[in-house]
């Protein structure tokens, strides 16, 4: 009897023990927890991050609008929007599309669920940064943003 226990539990460590690799596989959890973006949620999402390009240069509040879900929540370096009203009233209007901001993309890559995307920035006054907006889209809609100065 006492052998069968001891082969039971080595079995249960065993399974605990590969459960617990840490290695992200495509389709199953990264290692934030997260489900990894399937390949053809890659393609759409790099399409939507390119649609908020294009209608932000193009100062369309209906169309950058249109790319965020309505609970959609936009990290701009630890200033928080919690919901699309949030992130177009108090960040992308006044600081985007009224100061006639363009976006530059510099460089584009995927870092584990999200795409993250590099532009340099400027405002119709002259101004300019350089920045990166990590996007996290599922269901063809930016549900989060995490965005860092370089």
């Amino acid at each position: 009897m006492r052998f069968s226990g001891q082969v039971g539990l080595a079995a249960l460590v065993l399974a605990l023990a590969a459960g617990c690799s840490g290695t992200a596989r495509p389709g199953r959890a990264d290692p934030s927890g997260s489900p990894a973006a399937p390949p053809a949620d890659r393609a759409a999402a790099e399409r939507i991050a390119q649609r908020f390009v294009e209608a932000a240069n193009a100062g369309d509040r209906k169309g950058v609008a249109a790319v965020f879900a309505e609970d959609a929540r936009f990290d701009s370096a630890g200033r928080i929007y919690r919901s699309r009203e949030e992130i177009m009233t108090r960040f992308l209007i006044p600081e985007v599309l009224d100061a006639g901001g363009r976006y530059k993309v510099t460089r584009s890559r995927w870092d584990g669920e999200r795409y993250r995307v590099d532009y340099d920035f400027s405002t119709g006054s002259g101004g300019g940064e350089s920045f990166s907006y990590a996007f996290l889209v599922r269901d063809g809609l930016i549900r989060d943003v995490l965005g860092r100065y370089h």
